[in-house]
């Protein structure tokens, strides 16, 4: 079938501009119609193929990441769950969100879905070509939608679902940025101390046979400790980075180790656990509320929507207890890593049958104790830094200075 670049104009008389597959033109012209547009041109494109299969590739390798990512996703799903909510079709809709979209890529990824859903092509399944932009959350919950007819409200999950992210990662950097400025700055001075400064003294008072005090010993000892094997723990600090970096990706033992540590963690630990179950909660409630079986909404969340190996272990043998006809609530139980409210809260949602409710409850009261936490727990390790700090530059200044003193006394 071949496919047609047209020209046409809207009931409002501007003009619009796309392709369209249609066996002719005539049949074009029905289509165009259907969708509110009326013909004014229409001919058969000149690109050769192997150009449109590369423009694809490309765009199907077209990525959002990051916050301008989230706030891009965020604005195409407002702008879909008004128009599909309003009866506008899905190819007009998709061309509106397209026009006013500010990311070039992205505005072509939204070119590729309306060729794509004009051949016949479902939402989700269009969606799927371009793994960069739209996850598996993303999709499951479109098709979801889809399956069900409540596309609109899919689209608003989504979009709640993004806004809540963005608030929880805001409120996360905000209560973190100044303590660790705070603490690089330390860390940094630390090093230029012990490893420039200091053997400069060290030297100094050496030549001139200066009797040096218990203090001093111990400051110059590790000055010279520091000059003398930065060559070693330098690079093996910068292993361990990449370890946890790049080993968390590829190796799965290597990221269970370090969830496990940092759910280990004092203080930290509690905060990890409750970020992963805001995760968990929040898309289970979305999953669950789209129409997905409650156990595939579970595979779905254990498969990388928690953020934590740990919990998501502990989902997926939620997941196999509730196959084998357990309750949600009873299979939780058996796992440790569920807090106790996350678990009265989905015995209550099961009991009155509105589990996406409750499932809500538990991420909200999360989202909104983590930033308190985080900030009142920086709020006293603030001063504790301020006075290491201190310590430390005057135990610096005691070493260097008394050996002076007392030189200074014996020539007197």
């Amino acid at each position: 079938m071949p496919t047609y670049q047209y020209q046409a104009i809207d009931a409002r008389g501007r003009s619009r501009a796309g392709t369209m597959p249609a066996p002719d033109e005539s049949s074009l012209e029905q289509k165009l119609k259907q969708a509110g547009l009326w013909l004014t041109d229409a001919a058969l494109p000149t690109v050769a193929a192997s150009a449109v299969k590369a423009t694809g590739s490309v765009r199907c390798s077209f990525k959002l990441r990051g916050t301008r990512g989230r706030r891009e996703l965020i604005d195409f799903c407002t702008m879909m769950t008004f128009q599909v909510r309003a009866g506008i079709p899905m190819i007009r809709a998709l061309d509106v969100a397209c026009q006013d979209c500010r990311s070039a890529g992205f505005k072509g990824v939204l070119a590729d879905l309306m060729r794509e859903i004009e051949s016949g092509v479902q939402m989700h399944e269009a969606m799927a070509k371009f793994p960069g932009v739209f996850s598996i959350h993303f999709l499951s919950v479109i098709k979801a939608g889809e399956t069900t007819s409540k596309l609109p409200e899919s689209f608003a999950d989504l979009r709640d679902y993004l806004e809540w992210v963005e608030r929880l990662v805001a409120g996360v950097r905000q209560a973190t940025i100044y303590p660790a400025i705070v603490i690089t700055v330390i860390l940094a001075f630390v090093i230029f101390l012990f490893t420039f400064v200091i053997p400069v003294f060290s030297k100094l008072l050496d030549n001139l046979h200066v009797q040096q005090p218990l203090i001093t010993q111990v400051v110059f000892g590790l000055g010279r400790f520091a000059q003398a094997t930065w060559w070693l723990w330098l690079p093996s600090l910068l292993l361990l980075v990449l370890t946890v970096t790049v080993g968390k990706r590829l190796s799965p033992r290597i990221a269970l180790a370090i969830d496990q540590f940092k759910l280990r963690l004092p203080i930290f630990g509690e905060l990890n656990l409750m970020l992963a179950l805001s995760r968990f909660t929040h898309n289970l409630s979305i999953l669950y509320r789209s129409g997905l079986p409650i156990v595939q909404g579970l595979k779905l969340c254990h498969e990388g929507l928690i953020g934590n190996k740990v919990v998501e272990q502990a989902v997926a043998a939620v997941e196999e207890d509730v196959k084998t006809g357990s309750t949600i609530a009873e299979a939780m139980h058996r796992q440790p890593v569920f807090s106790a409210l996350l678990l009265r809260m989905v015995a209550m949602g099961e009991t009155s049958g509105n589990l996406d409710h409750a499932l809500d409850n538990v991420s909200a009261y999360y989202t909104d104790v983590v930033p308190r936490r985080i900030k009142s727990l920086f709020s006293v390790l603030e001063p504790m830094l301020m006075l290491f700090l201190i310590g430390l530059v005057g135990c610096v200044a005691l070493a260097i200075y008394l050996p002076i003193i007392s030189l200074m006394g014996a020539i007197k």
